[in-house]
């Protein structure tokens, strides 16, 4: 071998030693083969080149090879913890310790059991999870053994105890890239294939196979009638071109995409596609990992076939065969509200456009979403004067901008939000013209920002559920909300419980002008404020006109915590028809501070139980300054101010005021003398038809 030859050897080598992948190395081979033909015409000479690069493949994979055994060895130095792990593991498999939990897998439709996934379990289970199987089988590379003990245990006992799966399948997870020995797999062939309406193979999608190995797996089991699903599909590898490779009879969608689902519009967008393209194309989709109410509602709004979580059913020994009626009925409930809405379709707005939904409607969008690609900016809705639409509107969490209503007219499945505002945002909704808002409001989530303005009005018409206008739903607080607007805000419930204006565990409201209607009608009613939180409201320079009526009503305030309410320079007209009922302040566990200058208020309530205004139960501290304040009560336990309880303070300065009791008591309210401080002003009360001049 000459000095020219060795060194053309060394460049090979030198090169082939940087080669990515097989192909790469096959091109340099290639390369320099012909380099060699070209300067040693002799054959001996490029078998010598064909040899040298023969060893020197070998050399370089058993060095391959022993540097990923180092790797593993390093990266696996047992603990004397994990060695015990290890050791009793290791007696789980010799043994066939193996058993199986079974997790119903709901269908959507009906609220039955469609199937059941087999979760492994051992019976040695003190400390040792499935996660410590697979572990210590991998290191010990005994896989394998837990592959052909998970189909035959499973496939023997679905087999043994027929009726109990009479009717729907059983989903196993497979390990398909795992060797079964030659026994074991004869043995889990002749069972599958004895129970082939009975079983799904579910396989990881983000496992690596050619196009060979893939192909040979969906014949094995195209050939038994054994349909496979996807497992932890939006994860790893996921894309539909390798979802189209697999061609699978279900879709399993990861809990990494489904975990607080209803509060991001990105992941609702994600596995809407999902969804979708799962249809078209015969694969029924299924919601792994569900966990709450809220994701539950979801993504059966989003149109999911099968639901699979800790939310329905857990797993457990014993196999459950139907799922309580109270949940079948809120599925059913959900599922209802899908097919009354209409399927959710998606048009992202760009900043500084015109929408029209009208348009948008007849193309088969169901969902404007603004700011998925611009944080900022503006965006204008519209809609012809006769639009019937049915689509609403998801701000992007983080969106700072603003979004302009001009006679356009919104709607939403029945308790969801036309305008559902994200986490972290700051949104001026500016009013144009008249817009309306049927079936829902908007919601404002409890870090976010509303500022409403313009010369338009906007009409809320809130659909028979647990309703809320502007604000957020009984379980949750509601960012600030500031209304600047001119036009009139025109809201009405008729339901079981709500909030007008506010949110059931509250926050701050800042009214600064505009016109009002505000009418409830339900089991218990907040026109503005809170359900079962603190409140704090500013009234400035509005004009209100509300009307609740139903068993427990507020006009304003909170119905358990404390409310803090200032008005100014307003005028407020509000009727109230209950049993237990506050005008201003709170109903129980919490205390209410009132401040009234400069205001007109005219109060009529008619309750067993009432206090036109302040606290019912707890501390009143109310302030009435320069005002003209009208308030008729009729009850057998009604007062005026305060409660019966808790103690009231009253100041009262220069102000003209009307009070008409009807009640079981001689007064309007009860606070000690030194409490009640009066200095100017006019007062005639009514108190049991007996006229008097004498607040307390």
């Amino acid at each position: 071998m000459n000095t020219q030859m060795i060194r053309l050897l060394n460049e090979y080598i030198k090169a082939a030693s940087r080669a990515t992948d097989a192909e790469a190395l096959g091109e340099i081979k290639k390369t320099y083969r012909g380099r060699f033909d070209a300067e040693f015409a002799g054959a001996g000479d490029r078998e010598l080149f064909d040899a040298a690069a023969s060893v020197f493949e070998a050399i370089s994979e058993l060095v391959s090879e022993r540097n990923d055994l180092k790797r593993l060895c390093s990266q696996h130095i047992m603990t004397d913890i994990e060695a015990q792990e290890n050791k009793r593991v290791q007696r789980i498999l010799d043994l066939n310790l193996l058993t199986y939990h079974f997790q119903p897998i709901i269908r959507v439709d009906d609220g039955q059991i469609f199937a059941y996934e087999a979760l492994m379990r051992s019976r040695e289970a003190d400390g040792i999870t499935p996660f410590h199987i697979l572990k210590y089988a991998a290191l010990t590379d005994r896989l394998g053994d837990v592959e052909k003990y998970t189909f035959i245990n499973v496939l023997s006992y679905v087999r043994d105890n027929p009726t109990m799966f009479e009717g729907r399948k059983v989903f196993i997870n497979s390990l398909p890239s795992v060797r079964v020995d030659g026994e074991g797999h004869a043995q889990k062939e002749l069972l599958l294939a004895s129970l082939p309406d009975k079983i799904v193979v579910e396989m990881t999608e983000s496992a690596e196979f050619s196009d060979e190995e893939l192909n040979a797996i969906k014949s094995r089991y195209d050939r038994l009638n054994v349909p496979i699903a996807i497992d932890d599909y939006g994860t790893g590898y996921s894309n539909i071109n390798n979802l189209l490779r697999y061609t699978p009879n279900f879709v399993k969608i990861d809990r990494s995409l489904l975990s607080g689902i209803q509060d991001n519009p990105n992941k609702k967008h994600f596995v809407r596609e999902i969804i979708d393209f799962c249809h078209a194309n015969s694969i029924m989709a299924l919601a792994e990992g569900v966990e709450t109410a809220d994701e539950l509602r979801t993504v059966i709004l989003l149109g999911v076939d099968l639901i699979q979580g800790f939310y329905t059913a857990r797993p457990a020994a014993t196999v459950l065969q139907a799922l309580p009626f109270e949940l079948r009925s809120e599925i059913s409930a959900y599922r209802r509200e899908r097919e009354d809405g209409k399927k959710l379709r998606l048009y992202c707005a760009q900043s500084g456009e015109t929408v029209p939904v009208d348009k948008l409607c007849r193309e088969g969008y169901r969902v404007i979403r603004i700011g998925s690609d611009d944080m900022s900016g503006t965006v204008t809705i519209t809609s012809a004067p006769e639009d019937d639409s049915e689509i609403h509107i998801e701000v992007a969490d983080g969106f700072s901008g603003r979004v302009i209503l001009n006679s356009a007219t919104l709607k939403n499945s029945v308790g969801s939000p036309c305008i559902d505002i994200g986490s972290g945002c700051d949104l001026t909704l500016e009013l144009i013209k008249k817009s309306s808002l049927i079936d829902g409001g908007i919601r404002v989530p409890a870090n976010s920002r509303l500022y409403m303005e313009g010369l338009g009005n906007l009409d809320i018409t809130l659909g028979n559920s647990n309703y809320y206008g502007i604000g957020n739903d009984a379980k949750s607080a509601h960012g600030r909300l500031i209304f600047d607007q001119e036009g009139t805000i025109s809201i009405s419930a008729v339901s079981y419980a709500g909030v007008l204006i506010g949110s059931g565990l509250g926050g701050e409201i800042n009214i600064m002008r505009g016109k009002y209607i505000l009418n409830a009608r339900g089991s218990m009613n907040v026109c503005l404020g809170s359900l079962d939180g603190d409140t704090t409201i500013e009234l400035h320079g509005c004009d209100f006109d509300c009307n609740a009526a139903g068993a427990v009503s507020i006009i304003a305030g909170s119905m358990s915590g404390n409310s803090d309410i200032h008005c100014i320079y307003s005028s407020i007209k509000a009727r109230c028809d209950s049993q237990l009922a506050v005008g201003f302040g709170s109903l129980h566990r919490g205390g209410s501070r009132i401040f009234i200058e400069s205001a007109h208020i005219d109060i009529e309530a008619n309750a067993d139980n009432l206090t036109v205004m302040g606290s019912m139960t707890e501390t009143s501290d109310i302030r009435l300054e320069r005002s003209s304040i009208n308030l008729v009560a009729e009850g057998s336990q009604a007062l005026l101010f305060g409660g019966f309880t808790g103690g009231t303070q009253l100041s009262v300065a220069d102000i003209d005021i009307y009070g008409e009791l009807n009640s079981d008591f001689d007064t309007c309210l009860v606070a000690d003398a030194g409490d009640v401080n009066i200095s100017g002003g006019k007062f005639r009360f009514l108190i049991n038809r007996n006229e008097t001049d004498r607040i307390i």
